[in-house]
């Protein structure tokens, strides 16, 4: 009888044990949180809970302690910071890369357009005394009929103009 006492209060010890893990096993973040006996204990793993009310369930992983959990995590935080870390100095080393190519295309381009203008000018410049030199150099006998040299002097004019429109006035810039 007393053996039958002993197995007795054996089984109800292992059920009001066992119980309170069953019932406050909680899910938070892919981890479950168990409240027991032995203190609160972090399932790093698959919780299985038991088919049968009388057994706690079982971790398919490491059961640890609320302490050492919290250690795990922090590692783990750190670690993915350091991560993070890397790669956003990584984008901000290629970004700088990115700038100063940018930076030597601008300026390239700044150059290339004073360049561009510079020589439009001078092209205009040397056209302009061409054509004027040339029509100065009309022989007299040709210019002797005022209506046909006022129609040279027009013609000058006109050919004058056009290539200040093209090559000696600065275009205006685009307004976006």
């Amino acid at each position: 009888m007393r053996k039958f006492r002993f197995v007795s209060v054996w089984i109800v010890l292992f059920i009001v044990g066992a119980l309170p893990v069953r019932s406050l096993a909680q899910s938070s973040e892919g981890y479950t949180f168990l409240s027991g006996t032995s203190g609160a204990q972090v399932c790093m793993g698959t919780w299985m809970p038991s088919r049968d009310i009388a057994l706690p369930g079982v971790c398919q992983g490491y059961l640890v302690d609320v302490a050492q959990f919290t250690a795990i995590s922090a590692r783990q935080s750190a670690d993915r910071l350091d991560q993070m870390l890397s790669a956003l100095t990584a984008i901000d080393q290629k970004l700088a890369v990115n700038n100063e190519q940018i930076n030597r295309l601008i300026d390239a381009t700044v150059n290339t357009q004073v360049t561009v203008d510079q020589q439009a000018k001078q092209i205009g410049e040397f056209l302009k005394e061409t054509i004027t030199m040339k029509f100065d150099a009309l022989p007299e006998t040709l210019l002797s009929n005022d209506a046909f040299k006022e129609e040279l002097a027009k013609l000058k004019e006109e050919i004058l103009e056009e290539v200040e429109k093209h090559y000696l006035k600065q275009p205006e810039p685009e307004k976006k």
